[in-house]
């Protein structure tokens, strides 16, 4: 007996979690399913691909890019189509913006010739409520998301936060959403970091952030709280570390040199070994004004951090609030600075914040895995696909 096909599209592979979600649900999913990736061209994406098991078919849409180009997302829209058509899977998944609007909308027209038709299931990997663009270009992606509901079967939302704030804004009823977190790697790095590998004191705080330098992740709030402590706690021996690149690097050093605290700030571009450097932190500190879920923080927890997050979307589904983190009204450098002087000042705090922090993200839910590792999301995805399969076939013979 031949097994369901899953097509999987993402509008690329790049480093990230929503590529490496992708990534880790395909290898895990050929033992039950036939499974086809399909996504745009991308520099790094050779290097993700290679993590794929051989039984995995991969197949690249040159036309599937991220930018809005009419002519370019009507030729992929039609190539997916095709595809669909040809593949006749048993499950269209997409994933992202771009794909989730293309790839639904080239499922909704390859089901319409159909014999059986595909189950089509979508991951946000987010969304774009607030935190990246003014009112007018937020109202239009809602009206957009709204309608291409009407050619989606199921959501899946990485946290509950990422859930209720997408379905009360009417993507989606909410008996269509499901919960299944992006799978995070516990493992311990291979060669943790150390201060001195960051030209840091063995007696200093280290507190730091990894972020794609952008807008939307906030850390211009955690530069402004590194000079309010750094007024507030003259004495204290503080360093602020941010691991990441991007648009704004230039803005952020800047910044930094403006408010005074260039010295006490360490950029170190973006890292392949990111995760490897948190071991060299004291204290964690994700500033976003939206995420919907956030790995770092909890490969944080994991090598027992305690983590300040901001206030939104599904930043608060990772932590336990004032007992592994601490969580703070986003865009406010003030109660930033707040939270981190709290934990700075309270060394107790901290380590019994650590010992919780291990705990909660060793702790196994009901799949039996680590809730929010990589085998609970398969397992999570996996019972999903054969739930929407079993009330497809239903409806078939009804």
């Amino acid at each position: 007996m031949t097994k369901p096909l899953v097509v999987h599209i993402i509008t690329r592979l790049e480093p990230g979690g929503s590529s490496r979600n992708v990534i880790d649900s395909c290898a895990a999913q050929t033992r039950d399913y036939d499974v086809v990736l399909i996504s745009g061209p991308h520099k790094d994406s050779g290097t993700l691909l290679k993590l794929l098991p051989p039984e995995v078919i991969c197949l690249e849409v040159q036309d599937l890019q991220r930018e809005l180009r009419a002519a370019k997302d009507l030729r992929a829209l039609l190539e997916l189509k095709k595809e669909i058509a040809r593949l006749g899977p048993d499950i269209v998944h997409t994933h992202t913006s771009k794909a989730g609007a293309l790839g639904r909308l080239a499922a909704a027209l390859a089901n319409l010739g159909a014999q059986k038709p595909a189950v089509i299931i979508h991951t946000p990997h987010g969304h774009l409520l607030y935190g990246y663009y003014g009112a007018l270009k937020t109202y239009i992606f809602k009206l957009a998301e709204r309608f291409l509901a009407n050619f989606t079967d199921h959501f899946i939302a990485l946290t509950p936060g990422e859930m209720k704030e997408s379905s009360a804004a009417g993507i989606g009823r909410t008996e269509q959403w499901t919960v299944v977190h992006s799978g995070v790697d516990f493992k311990p790095p291979a060669v943790p970091a150390r201060k001195a590998d960051l030209d840091i004191a063995a007696d200093e705080i280290a507190i730091g952030t990894i972020a794609r330098l952008e807008p939307v992740k906030g850390v211009e709030y955690l530069i402004r709280a590194a000079a309010l402590l750094d007024r507030r706690l003259p004495a204290a021996r503080l360093r602020f570390v941010i691991i990441g690149g991007g648009e704004l690097e230039a803005g952020l050093r800047k910044l930094a040199a403006k408010l005074g605290v260039g010295g006490r700030i360490i950029f170190t571009g973006f890292r392949q070994d990111a995760a490897a450097l948190l071991a060299a932190l004291d204290i964690y500190a994700q500033p976003s004004l939206n995420e919907a879920m956030g790995r770092a923080p909890l490969e944080a927890q994991a090598l027992g951090l305690p983590v300040v997050v901001s206030r939104v979307c599904g930043l608060p589904d990772v932590i336990r609030e004032g007992e592994t983190g601490l969580a703070v009204k986003p865009g406010d450098a003030e109660e930033l600075a707040f939270a981190l002087e709290r934990l700075i000042l309270a060394q107790k705090l901290r380590a019994r914040m650590s010992l919780a922090a291990r705990a909660w993200a060793a702790a196994p839910d009901e799949t039996g895995f680590p809730r929010f590792g990589v085998e609970s999301m398969n397992a999570k995805l996996l019972a999903l696909y054969a739930r929407v399969l079993g009330k497809a076939a239903q409806a078939a013979q009804e």
